[in-house]
């Protein structure tokens, strides 16, 4: 595409998030970024891949959080050595991975409170994309080869994790529609009309 586009996703769990990201990506010819990020923050952080997926995407327990809570958010204030943790450093280093990735040119990230991290970026559009509980079921329980419970279950977890790291690092709200530019619904559109309409909608 010709005109420098950066596109943030954020989805609900089941949704079929990444799977707009990837195919509309593929659409307009640009690169897309999810799991990269992960590998890429364990090599910027000399970590394991696996060390680096187990906090993506992950809230900072209250245990690890030190005390007083208000001073130790490193996206929003100065932080201190005493309050700085490990989800705090991965957190800092993907957001600069986000920043270099979207100083090349266009592209769509996935997830990572990208949309807030690039915030001030002017060729910025954010998305959200959520859909109905039956169909967000049916698609965890066709890919992931679980029972319905199953599914329902970890939906609600994935969705609650996303939400609390969110809210804790953009100081936002996850999922609320004044949130980004365009929420829609993959169940009532379907996973290739709303790429299409994503498309429609930043040319």
């Amino acid at each position: 595409m010709d005109k420098r586009t950066i596109i943030c996703i954020s989805r609900e769990y089941g949704s079929g998030g990444s799977e707009v990201a990837a195919k509309l990506a593929e659409m307009l010819g640009i690169p897309c970024y999810d799991k990269e990020l992960v590998q890429q923050t364990a090599v910027d952080l000399g970590l394991s891949d696996e060390l680096v997926k187990s906090m993506d995407e992950k809230p900072v327990s209250w245990a690890s959080m030190g005390f007083p809570h208000g001073i130790r958010n490193p996206y929003r204030t100065e932080f201190e050595t005493l309050f700085y943790n490990l989800n705090d450093r991965v957190f800092t280093i993907q957001a600069q991975t986000i920043r270099k990735i979207a100083e090349r040119g266009s592209c769509i990230i996935v997830g990572r409170v990208a949309d807030d991290i690039l915030k001030d970026d002017p060729d910025l559009v954010s998305v959200f994309v959520h859909a109905r509980q039956d169909f967000k079921v049916q698609r965890t329980t066709d890919l992931e080869n679980i029972s319905e419970k199953e599914a329902a279950d970890r939906m609600r977890k994935m969705d609650r994790e996303r939400a609390k790291y969110y809210n804790y690092y953009a100081q936002k709200h996850w999922g609320q529609c004044t949130t980004y530019d365009l929420s829609i619904s993959s169940s009532t559109f379907g996973i290739e009309g709303t790429v299409q309409i994503i498309r429609q909608a930043i040319q």
